[in-house]
């Protein structure tokens, strides 16, 4: 049996952005907004070749300019900012009311792939034991996950509402100053 190799190429991009903090009314300071991708090539070999890293190279930068189109579309059109734009004030700590959206976005996902992983685990064990338990270990392996999904999806409520809860009394909501000119080169790729 063959072994092969994992190839990984990260690229980052560093968005800057300010914004004039909802509770104390100072202003942010130019931050810095991290977008990250990784891409992957499986290969037989443990280096790559010219052709392959560039092929690699390539992925990698067409996940970074994808990466940075959506995250520009979300925030100008539905105004829900990425994750990559922190909005904690350097001065108070307090969160900003236009984050919430963005962390609204995220709050299905892992409770769902917890739930699917549940729906397989219990099936892979209710067709590959040859106990006469086995329904039960299935229905038990299942609702273990189940229970997680619903703990998780209620620790990321919760969460949710306390950041609403705490910028639900602000008298001024801002928005973040996005310099997308910093990263133009991406945004007009195709």
């Amino acid at each position: 049996m063959g072994s092969y190799y994992k190839h990984t190429k990260t690229e980052t991009v560093h968005i800057p952005y300010s914004f004039r903090c909802e509770q104390c009314m100072k202003d942010s300071g130019t931050q810095n907004a991290v977008i990250t991708v990784q891409a992957q090539l499986n290969s037989n070999f443990r280096h790559l070749s010219e052709g392959k890293q560039q092929k690699l190279a390539e992925m990698a930068h067409a996940k970074l300019v994808k990466a940075v189109k959506d995250a520009r579309a979300e925030a100008a059109e539905k105004q829900v900012y990425a994750a990559a734009f922190r909005d904690e004030c350097p001065h108070c700590r307090a969160p900003q009311s236009w984050a919430v959206s963005g962390a609204k976005k995220d709050l299905f996902t892992v409770p769902v792939i917890l739930f699917v992983f549940g729906i397989l685990l219990g099936t892979g064990c209710y067709f590959t034991l040859e106990n006469a338990d086995r329904l039960m270990i299935a229905a038990g392996c299942a609702g273990i996950c189940f229970a997680l999904a619903a703990a998780v999806l209620i620790f990321n409520l919760i969460k949710i509402g306390k950041k609403k809860s705490r910028t639900a009394n602000v008298l001024q909501q801002n928005k973040p100053v996005i310099e997308w000119s910093a990263v133009q080169g991406l945004l007009e790729e195709r």
